[in-house]
């Protein structure tokens, strides 16, 4: 059962705590790729970006496990330009998947109400003359994400439910059912060990004192709040006539 993920500060925590069983199990690869890379493989799982089931309806998804946040901790970010009066235009960096690149579309029409242009950033150059939505652990260097707005908080705000960031998704019913098994209450040892934890080099004590003393607002272990906001966040892309159909989504 190999389990595919993508690779950030707040996965590395959640997977540092598998046994060494699934450890052995764990790849790590871009978010774009992970649904279509499961996919071809047979009884693979994927820890995906929640909205790339709004064209994967055939997956099986877990209702017990993920990466969700309920308060400003998050994994993208939003930054403006200084002095910017109008907001026509944003660049995305970093780990972009489905779900920024449709979430952002959203978030600044419901901001806003524009409809913004975006592009893709493959480089990392003349970030700072740019609008910008980071995703990843770029945005905790260099004390980053203090000057930035949290992606979570923003869609908090307007679902009153977590943002349920990854899922764990499936073709096959019968592996999301050994996983939820494998990995129940995973998110209480995370919590109880973040003190030991190495959060990287490239932090300030400043970033980490900040993560480690947000953490329990990184949702690792489901409840029905949190499946209510997977619901809720396919539901967005419909209303605001990205997608033509409400995803219904087959929880294990």
């Amino acid at each position: 059962m190999k389990i595919i993920s993508p690779s950030n500060i707040f996965t590395g925590l959640l997977t540092s705590h598998f046994d060494p069983e699934l450890k052995k199990e764990l790849i790590f690869n871009s978010s774009s790729l992970i649904t279509s890379l499961m996919k071809k493989n047979e009884k693979s799982i994927g820890l995906i970006p929640t909205l790339d089931l709004l064209k994967n309806e055939d997956l099986y998804v877990s209702k017990k496990c993920g990466i969700a946040f309920e308060g400003s901790l998050c994994n993208s970010y939003i930054y403006f330009k200084p002095a910017e009066k109008s907001v026509n235009e944003f660049s995305l960096f970093g780990d972009v998947s489905s779900l920024e690149v449709i979430l952002s579309k959203i978030l600044f029409k419901e901001m806003y109400n524009t409809d913004i242009k975006i592009e893709i950033l493959t480089h990392d150059q003349n970030l700072q003359d740019k609008n910008l939505v980071i995703i990843g652990n770029k945005n905790f260097e260099n004390e980053k994400c203090f000057s930035g707005i949290s992606f979570s908080e923003e869609v908090i705000e307007f679902l009153s439910l977590p943002f349920v960031n990854y899922v764990f998704a499936s073709t096959d019913k019968s592996s999301i059912e050994e996983l939820n098994e494998k990995l129940e209450n995973i998110g209480s040892k995370v919590y109880k060990n973040i003190a030991k934890y190495d959060l990287g080099k490239n932090m300030t004590k400043k970033t980490k004192d900040y993560i480690k003393a947000n953490i329990s607002s990184l949702i690792i272990d489901f409840e029905p709040n949190d499946v209510e906001g997977i619901n809720q966040l396919l539901t967005l892309p419909y209303y605001h006539g990205i997608v033509n159909d409400i995803a219904e989504v087959n929880f294990v």
